[in-house]
Formats: C-alpha cells, structure tokens, sequence
C-alpha cells in the first residue's frame, strides 16, 4: 500500500472517530486567542510513511495565500524538469557589415522570473562583441511567451510593490525604487533600477505630486503620481506596470553606453526567427523556486507556473487563469487518488483570495514533495514562540521547521515538515481564515489604500499565536 493511498485510508476512518487529545488542545489553543474553532482546518501527518494522525476539516478548501505556491512550484519542477533554465536572447536578422545591422535586433522574453539589469548589460555587451554598432532596421522587443497584465492580482493594493504587472520579459522582479525630496516647494523625485552592485535612473518614469493616496499609478505609461502629504524626503519600492516597455529603455541605455545606436523599441512579436547572437540563462529552476518558497516573490511564481503550463498545454502563451486550471488538473492526473474537489488556483502565487486547497490537498503535495526533496527547498522557520509557560511544552529550536507561510487579512496558512522533539518528522498544513471578514475587506477594497488595518492586522497575531500552540504541541505530543 502506498503512502499516499494509507494516508486517505486513514483520512476516511478518522472521519468517523471521537475527537483526539491533539484535537482538544487544538480547540483550546483556538480559544484562547479569540477564535472561533470553525475558522482552523488542518492536518498532521508521518512525513514518512503518510500515516494520519491528527486533522480537523481535512476537506475544507480554504484561502491558502502564499502555501498556494508550495502545490504551484512543485508542479513546476515536475513539469519542466529540475535542469530546466529560463533563456532570454537578443537576434539578428540581415547582414552586419561596417557595424551596422542591415535588418531587426530582437529582445526576446523567456519567462525568466530572475532577470535583472546586470543581465540586460551583459546581453548588450555580447551585441557589442557581435561587432554591431547600429541597427538599421527595427528594434523588437518580444514579450509574447506570457500573457501581458498591469497587475497581478485586482484586488490588491495597484502601488504594492509585491502587485506588479506581468509580461514575458521582466527585470528586477518588476520593481523600482522611487525616492523624492521637497525643497521650498519643489518635488525633485527619481526612480532607479536597483540590482546588486548597479543602480540605473529610469528618466521616462514620470514622478509628480498631486493625489492625496500616498502612490497613484499614471495611466497609460509607466510613472507614478505622489502625495503632497508624504514626509518631505523618502524613498519607496513600487511596482512597475509596464515591464516590456522598462526593460526596453533600460537595454537601450546600456545600448547607447556601448556605443550601440537602436532606434525606438517595437514591443510585440518578432516577423523571423534570427540568429541567437546574444543569450541568458537562468539558475536551474530548483534554485530559483527555493527563493521563490523563502522570499515570497508573487512575480516569480505566477511566471513560473505560467510556463510550466505552456509547455504542459503544448502552447505558445497562455493566461494566468488558463495556467492556474492547467495546473490543478496537472494534480488530478498526478494523483487520481486524492479527491480534488473544491481546488482553485486562479494563479501560482496565492495572490487572489478566490485561490482554494484543503489541509488534504495540501498533505498530498507534501508527501509528493517529501518523494522528490521538496523540504530542502522549503524555508527554515522560527516557531515564533518566546519562552514557554508553566506547563507548556518548550518553543522550537532552529531547524526544527521547514515551511511556507500565506498571510492576508484575516488569512493565515503555514504548511510544511516539522521536526518533532522525539525526532520523528512529521507533515501539516494549518489555515485560519475569517471568511465573512475577507468577503468583506474584498467588498470594500481600495486599489490606493497600501495599509492593512487594524483590527485584520489584531486578526493576524492572534492567528499566529494559535499557529504556534499548534505546532509546539504537536512537536511535544507526537
């Protein structure tokens, strides 16, 4: 018997026992911080072999946030293969004599989650060793390996860094820096590209002053409007939402300082292929998901999951949603087993509240996981917790947890390896959610308001305190 199909054996048969002594306390922890025990669903498990023991609402499809990307990047890996680079290429098509390109230089877009500006520089130095000085004909910038968007997620917040626009050719994860100074009633502001060991000023990103949210996107170019209420010096990262049109203009500047003369970017696809004069290739994809699990980067997953569904789909682009029902169904077939009902991943990040997976689902990619090393990938966590009290078991050490965090308004999830103090490793996935509070902070969202409030931001620290009780008496239980 497999570990998997023992696993929903179990699940099957608990359904019909009393409640567990783990259980019990999992209720208490739940009242102590001020929430309802309906509003935590979660599941314990061997790591090992998969054997059940403890869950409560197992089959719940909860608001998974950010652990949606745990399922999504997992897919990924299995779908493009662990040796898998994302490639961008410059090309040329006609002759080059005398230095001139007598035909189109192409940017093309690979989907690569990762590139920066000190990519794109060193892309414009392999032209520059092609021997072009000037191209004659067109400069074509080619995003169309992924679905083009100002956003990523509508209801989020459109001057969080963490929402940017998507296309096939980002750089520097889709974010600038903007930083501005008043001096005697005059806004001097800028915004950079900001990489390691190389910052770059973005001049035709227009920075002014008027509305009175603090950031206010400009409509149909790249820029943003600030607040004449902000401090009178500061700086902030904000996203951007034009990112063909960005990493165009920036490989032109680098262009123009190796004496390379382009014309004005032609964004859209290439008319013929060309010859590869110019390539970069990304870190291997675990590499770049182990990041993605650490650092939460939404950009990084929804490109990812988006090109692990092209090629499963056998298709030159497809949407973000295309991509997120390609993966779910990647899951079904993966494991036929497992009852998917109830599974939505409208994109690989977590980002929407729409997205949904139960505790079950989620045990099933981590035994999955566990098969093919996803907790080496996986971040080390603190439990959080301070000293203990009487007769509460002790907090985590270091390295005891390995997991990925989701957090919104009133939403919690955290699913994972925990390392128990007798040594066995176990599986869990937690959510806490407040439902009709996220229907309602959903209903009244406002694109210009960056803050979370006060009372969901109260939500979240009692959440993470019942979290961790969860995890120290299941490290002291089991």
């Amino acid at each position: 018997m497999t570990s998997l199909f023992r696993l929903f054996l179990l699940l099957v048969l608990a359904a019909g026992l009393p409640g567990s002594p783990a259980r019990a306390e999992a209720g208490a922890a739940a009242a102590r911080n001020g929430l309802p025990a309906e509003d935590i669903a979660y599941i314990l498990f061997d790591a090992q072999s998969g054997q059940l023991i403890d869950t409560s609402q197992p089959a719940r499809p909860m608001i998974p946030a950010s652990t949606l990307k745990v399922p999504a990047m997992l897919a990924a890996i299995e779908i493009l293969g662990a040796d898998h680079r994302f490639s961008t290429t410059v090309t040329a098509s006609g002759s080059i004599a005398g230095g001139v390109l007598n035909g189109d230089l192409a940017l093309i877009g690979g989907g690569d989650p990762t590139l920066d500006i000190n990519d794109l520089a060193d892309l414009v130095r392999q032209v520059r060793q092609a021997g072009i000085t000037r191209v004659a004909g067109r400069f074509i910038v080619d995003d169309t390996v992924l679905q083009t968007l100002p956003y990523l997620d509508p209801l989020q917040p459109l001057a969080a860094s963490y929402n940017p626009g998507l296309s096939g050719l980002a750089v520097n994860f889709n974010a600038l820096r903007v930083s501005w100074q008043t001096r005697q009633g005059r806004l001097d502001a800028r915004a950079d590209a900001v990489a390691e060991g190389r910052n770059i000023t973005l001049p035709w990103v227009d920075v002014s002053e008027g509305a009175a949210t603090p950031y206010r996107p400009v409509d149909g170019h790249e820029g943003w409007i600030l607040s004449s209420r902000l401090p009178d010096k500061g700086s902030d990262l904000l996203p951007i939402r034009y990112p063909t049109a960005t990493a165009a203009e920036i490989f032109r500047s680098f262009a123009r300082d190796a004496g390379i003369t382009l014309p004005g970017p032609v964004i859209g696809p290439r008319a013929a292929e060309g010859t590869i004069i110019a390539r970069h290739d990304s870190e291997p994809l675990p590499a770049i998901v182990a990041r993605v699990l650490k650092y939460s980067n939404n950009l990084s997953a929804e490109m990812i999951g988006m090109m692990a569904a092209r090629q499963l789909l056998g298709r030159s682009t497809v949407t973000q949603g295309e991509a997120g029902r390609a993966l779910a169904a990647w899951w079904a077939q993966k494991l036929p087993q497992v009852d998917w009902s109830g599974l939505s991943i409208p994109g690989g990040s977590g980002l929407s509240t729409a997205a949904r997976i139960s505790p079950v689902q989620m045990a099933a990619v981590l035994i999955e996981g566990n098969r093919v090393g996803l907790p080496a990938l996986m971040p080390e966590r603190p439990d959080g917790g301070a000293e203990a009290g009487a007769g509460e078991p002790p907090p985590l050490a270091a390295g005891r947890l390995r997991a990925k965090t989701g957090t919104m308004g009133y939403v919690r999830g955290l699913a994972g390896y925990l390392s128990a103090n007798s040594g066995r490793q176990l599986g869990f996935a937690i959510f806490i959610v407040d439902e009709a509070q996220r229907a309602a902070a959903d209903a009244a969202t406002d694109p210009y308001v960056l803050a979370v409030s006060q009372p969901a931001r109260r939500w979240l620290g009692r959440a993470r305190a019942a979290e961790r009780e969860l995890l120290r008496q299941w490290a002291a239980a089991y």
